[in-house]
């Protein structure tokens, strides 16, 4: 970790193994979205009391250094900036699977496997109007259905996904066109679980679900 400071402009930027690749191969970034985040910034150094007047009001924060870029966002980027209508009362939060504000999310596999388990992520207060990322940590343990093909992310530094290396991480998308999800368990020999994540993609509100299951192998 280390700190710049404010006397030049920075791109700082740090390439996961699939942007390191289309570089080697000459195929360029192609970098069609970004996300903006205040980590680091302390608002209690506005000063509206400042000498000189408003225009140095908030002179603290911009002097402030900077964190140099983490190869890791859930740590880095976890306070994105998004825009919110202009009498929003509240933050946006995520309830899946029937819990909400406090409450754990949470699902279980007996070791009959008994069917899929079926919801719909939601946004409150407003509707999400761009769609939904699902965080697979293992791809192994769980079968997604309803939300299209997956992306593999193993070993890139995604949002929230705590072990870089995880060789069966993947990435679900769903817009409004698609239907509930559908997580059906895969057979395993010894009980397992799982923490899978669902983030709103316009505001990066997320939430993270525990998934387990008994042993389960018929064919044993």
């Amino acid at each position: 970790m280390g700190y710049l400071d404010n006397s030049t402009i920075v791109v700082d930027a740090i390439l996961t193994k699939h942007g390191r690749k289309l570089l080697a191969s000459g195929d360029g970034l192609n970098i069609q979205y970004f996300s903006l985040s205040d980590t680091g910034i302390d608002y209690t150094l506005w000063n509206p009391d400042h000498p000189s007047g408003s225009a140095y009001y908030g002179e603290a924060i911009e002097n402030l250094p900077n964190l140099e870029a983490l190869p890791n966002a859930s740590y880095f980027m976890r306070n994105n900036l998004i825009t919110l209508r202009r009498n929003a009362t509240v933050l946006p939060y995520v309830t899946v699977f029937g819990a909400g504000i406090g409450q754990t999310a949470a699902i279980s596999f007996d070791d009959q496997n008994q069917g899929a388990r079926d919801s719909i992520p939601r946004l409150n207060p407003d509707n999400e109007a761009q769609g939904w990322q699902l965080v697979v940590p293992d791809s192994n343990i769980i079968k997604v259905v309803g939300w299209g093909s997956s992306t593999n992310v193993s070993g890139n530094a995604h949002q929230y996904i705590n072990d870089q290396e995880i060789q069966n991480a993947v990435v679900y998308e769903k817009n409004d066109s698609l239907p509930p999800i559908t997580i059906e368990r895969e057979y395993t020999d010894t009980a397992r679980s799982l923490t899978v994540t669902f983030i709103s993609k316009s505001t990066g509100a997320y939430k993270h679900m525990n998934i387990s299951m008994n042993a389960y192998n018929p064919s044993a």
